[in-house]
């Protein structure tokens, strides 16, 4: 018996297709994205690098300044990687430029020290209290080497906010901005 214009054969033809695209559909599809991902624990949200965006105090009295250290447009970065370590270098542009680059006066060499954070170590975080702690292992200040520099850590999509829980004399607040070198946020693999 032939159908008016359909052959045999055909008849069913489209829900068959339907049903293996479907079928090739799910089953290409990774069951990690059927399930909800764990969120991310603060230390590995920190892997990655960091460009500095601002550092500013508030003061005791009210007032806002620029960390004095990288100063207003400081500039640098901070990474922290998957095995633990981590280290920033931070320095103010506005440095003078040294006066006989082969041998800097004690002048000169002073006003480096001054505009520049250098350091490097091994990091462990707080998840609790979203701390990260540095244990500073080298440093521009030999008498630093050996200390650990606590900061409360925020991260919300390619920002990370550090604050420092210990502040110099007539600092109220201390912030460092940084954004994510790359922009994006990475996935929980890409670590």
């Amino acid at each position: 018996m032939q159908l008016s214009g359909i052959r045999p054969h055909r008849v069913g033809f489209g829900m068959q297709r339907a049903l293996i695209v479907m079928f090739a559909l799910a089953a290409g599809t990774p069951a990690r994205r059927l399930v909800a991902q764990k969120p991310q624990t603060l230390r590995q949200t920190l892997v990655g690098t960091w460009r500095l965006v601002a550092a500013r105090q508030r003061l005791t009295d009210g007032s806002v300044r620029p960390d004095p250290q990288p100063g207003a447009r400081g500039v640098g970065y901070i990474m922290y990687d998957a095995t633990g370590h981590m280290c920033v270098v931070l320095a103010n542009p506005d440095r003078p430029a040294w006066k006989t680059p082969k041998s800097p006066n004690d002048a000169d060499v002073r006003s480096a020290f001054d505009g520049l954070v250098a350091y490097c170590g091994a990091y462990e975080t707080n998840e609790e209290k979203h701390y990260v702690i540095h244990h500073v292992e080298a440093d521009r200040e030999p008498s630093v080497m050996g200390t650990t520099r606590t900061r409360l850590a925020t991260v919300t999509a390619n920002r990370l906010v550090l604050r420092p829980l210990d502040f110099p004399a007539g600092v109220a607040e201390w912030t460092v901005e940084f954004e994510r070198v790359g922009g994006g946020v990475p996935a929980s693999g890409e670590r």
